[in-house]
């Protein structure tokens, strides 16, 4: 059985990876929406793929698109606003705000679903915060 963390620490390098591809993209001046379509078109392609390989039907039960739905068009929308956003600032910023935006639904997760937090877990989420407020700062010191 593979650990749970060597998923995490594989969809971590995945974005990495993801966001090189999308400021490489910028600099070859692709347009957003193309970008958009080739990744989230790939990516259905290779979920089917995936389903059909497992031996699962392709047609999945309504729970699933009542799920996967929202959050493909989030993801979608968000993608493509990040990279019509990279090409007016900073690539740093943009993908340091999209990675540490990640501490909303961890902590609508502990409110909500009352998921316990460790005092490491609770220290990372302050951290993350306090990295948003210094951007905030920094930018705003920057624009004026």
């Amino acid at each position: 059985m593979i650990p749970p963390l060597l998923y995490a620490f594989a969809a971590m390098a995945m974005i990495v990876v993801l966001g090189l591809l999308h400021k490489h993209a910028d600099r070859r001046d692709c347009r957003p929406e193309q970008i958009n379509l080739l990744l989230f078109g790939w990516s259905a392609l290779l979920g089917l793929v995936s389903l059909a390989g497992a031996g699962e039907s392709p047609v999945a039960p309504l729970q699933v698109w009542q799920v996967a739905l929202p959050c493909g068009i989030f993801a979608a929308t968000a993608v493509l606003m990040f990279q019509i956003g990279v090409r007016r600032g900073l690539i740093a910023t943009s993908w340091l705000v999209i990675n540490l935006s990640a501490a909303i639904p961890v902590a609508v997760s502990v409110a909500w679903y009352g998921e316990r937090v460790s005092s490491r877990q609770a220290l990372a989420l302050v951290a993350m915060i306090a990295a948003l407020i210094l951007l905030w700062l920094d930018r705003r010191t920057a624009a004026s």
